[in-house]
């Protein structure tokens, strides 16, 4: 039995006719995060700050799965000793309280610490193990957050810890 494509694309047309929501549950547009991180670590480039991004698909009202993408300039020693890096992950985040103003949330996720350039060589790069807290603050259009997420980045020849702090606003 061989179904045509005309009946395939009519049967498609009459099941999102009749169920109007069905598109707006299936496709839900992700919520987009944009902040600031102060980032203090264990390796040679201690102190930092950056500029953070996070796209997460809401999966129900407890669980959010996100992608982010961390820019972190470590520049406090000066422009000639600069480092920068670009650390993205992928988490998930668990919010614990979605009816409240103040809902605390834990993330968790995997990612990278990739050296774009300046003072640091390329051992400084390397995968992460990511676990934490935050808060969202809710207000009438839109979300404050703040969250502290430690990092274990595994380097060429150690393991080295971060401690993000990391706040902004969720369009």
């Amino acid at each position: 039995m061989r179904l045509g494509f005309s009946r395939i694309l009519f049967f498609l047309i009459i099941s999102f006719s009749t169920v109007p929501d069905l598109h707006a549950q299936i496709f839900q547009r992700p919520k987009l995060g944009a902040g600031m991180s102060l980032v203090m670590g264990t390796g040679e480039q201690a102190v930092g700050i950056g500029i953070d991004a996070r796209l997460a698909w809401v999966v129900n009202p407890d669980l959010s799965i996100g992608t982010s993408a961390n820019f972190i300039n470590y520049i406090l020693k000066g422009r000639d000793d600069a480092a920068y890096f670009f650390h993205p992950t992928v988490t998930a985040i668990v919010t614990l309280n979605a009816a409240n103003v103040r809902s605390p949330y834990l993330i968790f996720g995997l990612g990278a610490n990739l050296v774009l350039g300046g003072d640091a060589n390329a051992a400084e790069s390397g995968p992460s193990i990511n676990a934490g807290m935050g808060w969202v603050f809710s207000l009438q259009a839109t979300s404050l957050y703040v969250e502290l997420i430690p990092s274990l980045i595994v380097v060429r020849s150690a393991v080295e810890m971060q401690l993000p702090v990391r706040f902004g606003v969720i369009l």
